[in-house]
């Protein structure tokens, strides 16, 4: 993806605007927010502004190896954010929904938006309820889509299996009844 003209100067010149985003697709429904201080219209959908949730910064990375990240929201008794507000968590159907992390770029002379680009994808596993320093705070607890590398399927390499996908296909036809053996190899 090539970043906008206007972007690459803004970046050059270290003025841009960055903020963070987020998809949250519970079960009950999708909630848009982002960091911002009021509503942002993009892809089609409204964001809400909550300048109260801090997300860790995801862990950059090559392989395939799945690290979590936390998603913390505290209480506000100034913007209404009670105990009892945040613990309705609990009534969204929340555990392995999606959540998607995005960078927004702004122009700072302009305000206008530049660039929204994905930064994390992941699945919501827990939400803590805990207190720290004496304030209530939910802790969504986020693997990633790495954590999808490691699970098994219900595909199987055989014949039957692959009549499934292409019947008549022969590829895995001996699959099932080849053995493994082992070849010793004799050093004079």
């Amino acid at each position: 993806m090539a970043f906008p003209t206007r972007l690459q100067q803004l970046l050059a010149e270290g003025r841009v605007i960055v903020r963070s985003m987020g998809d949250f697709r519970f079960g009950t429904g999708t909630w848009y927010m982002w960091n911002g201080v009021a509503e942002l219209q993009w892809g089609g959908n409204t964001y809400i502004p909550n300048q109260l949730i801090a997300i860790e910064e995801p862990p950059f990375q090559m392989g395939a190896e799945a690290l979590p990240i936390v998603i913390t929201m505290p209480t506000a008794s100034d913007f209404g954010i009670t105990p009892d507000i945040l613990a309705q968590i609990e009534s969204v159907d929340y555990k392995g929904r999606t959540v998607i992390l995005y960078d927004a770029y702004f122009d700072p002379d302009t305000h206008e938006l530049l660039l929204v680009e994905p930064m994390h994808r992941g699945f919501i596993d827990t939400i803590d309820h805990s207190f720290d320093n004496g304030e209530f705070v939910l802790k969504a607890n986020i693997e990633t889509s790495a954590l999808e590398n490691h699970r098994d399927g219900y595909r199987s390499a055989s014949h039957a299996d692959q009549q499934l996908v292409s019947a008549g296909d022969k590829f895995f036809e001996y699959a099932s009844v080849i053995k493994r053996e082992n070849f010793f190899i004799t050093v004079p």
